[in-house]
């Protein structure tokens, strides 16, 4: 077992307790199955992390790690935006899709 392995263990452990470290790990370790899915480790770290020691939050980020694993890592680094930019970014991106549906 490779030392990253060991600190995701311990972190599920720590958050979930021994007792549900089965289904956290079952569930984490849906991630890393498909080659396009790198940084395993790292990115499991981040879901636990993100997940605030909360089953759904952690499927959710397993769900989303699965799409695009870099959304992951960002939410980690950045954390999560104000209402207020959530709200300008969709309002940009909504608008590039109209344009795009325009053609």
């Amino acid at each position: 077992m490779t030392q990253a392995r060991e600190g995701v263990l311990a972190l599920a452990a720590s958050m979930f307790g021994e007792g549900n470290l089965e289904a956290i790990m079952s569930a984490l370790d849906e991630f890393g199955i498909e080659s396009h899915e790198p940084e395993v480790d790292r990115v499991k770290l981040a879901i636990l992390q993100l997940s605030e020691g909360d089953p759904e939050k952690l499927r959710h980020w397993v769900k989303a790690a699965k799409l695009d694993y870099r959304d992951v890592l960002a939410a980690r680094e950045l954390g999560p935006l104000a209402p207020e930019e959530g709200a300008k970014w969709q309002s940009k991106a909504q608008d590039l899709l109209d344009k795009w549906g325009k053609k």
